[in-house]
């Protein structure tokens, strides 16, 4: 009965518990180098989609500006609406951190300087720069 319950206990096919260590260990190791990575390559895909939606709405304002100087009566804009985001004259942009706000400055119909925050990322225009880098130190209000 003994020799019996022996073979059997060989017989047993598995892993051992340092097998199993030794497997997670190396999983975690993997892990821990490739999330910065995937966090760097989300970091910039958050920074290019704030950059096309900053430039919708650049193209955007600057046509309702244009409309707005191409009447017959001159009315300077003063609040726009894009894509659901309020745009406002004004040279500095302040808003509320994790909200979506967007400012510009103009004069007599040409816009001078942009600037657009979404809940993550700053982007600036301006006539004389163009864009300016994508940053995450926002102003804060």
């Amino acid at each position: 009965m003994l020799k019996r319950l022996r073979e059997n206990r060989k017989s047993k096919k598995g892993f051992t518990l340092v097998e199993l260590i030794v497997v997670i260990v190396i999983i975690l190791v993997l892990a821990a180098v490739m999330v910065p990575s995937v966090l760097k390559y989300v970091d910039k895909a958050n920074q290019a989609n704030t950059k096309s939606d900053a430039a919708t709405i650049l193209v955007d304002v600057q046509a309702q500006i244009a409309d707005a100087y191409s009447a017959t009566t001159v009315a300077t804009p003063g609040e726009l609406k894009s894509n659901g985001v309020v745009v406002e004259k004004a040279t500095t942009l302040i808003a509320a951190k994790g909200t979506k706000a967007a400012t510009y400055n103009e004069t007599n119909g040409d816009l001078e300087s942009f600037s657009y925050r979404d809940t993550n990322h700053w982007i600036q225009w301006s006539k004389e720069k163009g864009w300016s880098e994508v940053d995450k130190a926002l102003p804060t209000t």
